[in-house]
């Protein structure tokens, strides 16, 4: 879904990266550029934590770059404590939902 997205954005600007090699999971793009193989772009919640001694994160600006994210889960259910965690650390990161 990232390339799809990044295709996307830069369709409008006449800009051609030319892609050495493309994964299908980010820890393998990760693990890529942590052996210094390059850079990636990939969503911001793929990032390891703001003080990871190797890897540093750069907003992409223009083009800006956007997905929607939902949560799914199933009627009537009540979450586990670990889930109502998770949801409540996603809620609390974007209060503008």
């Amino acid at each position: 879904g990232n390339r799809m997205l990044l295709d996307h954005a830069l369709s409008g600007l006449n800009l051609r990266p030319k892609w050495f090699y493309e994964v299908q999971h980010l820890s393998t793009s990760l693990g890529m550029v942590e052996a210094g193989l390059g850079v990636s772009a990939m969503p911001s919640l793929a990032m390891p934590s703001a003080d990871h001694p190797t890897l540093v994160s750069v907003p992409l600006i223009d083009p800006q770059v956007t997905r929607t994210l939902g949560l799914v889960y199933r009627r009537g259910a009540s979450l586990s404590p670990a889930a109502e965690k998770f949801v409540s650390i996603l809620l609390d990161k974007w209060p503008n939902r």
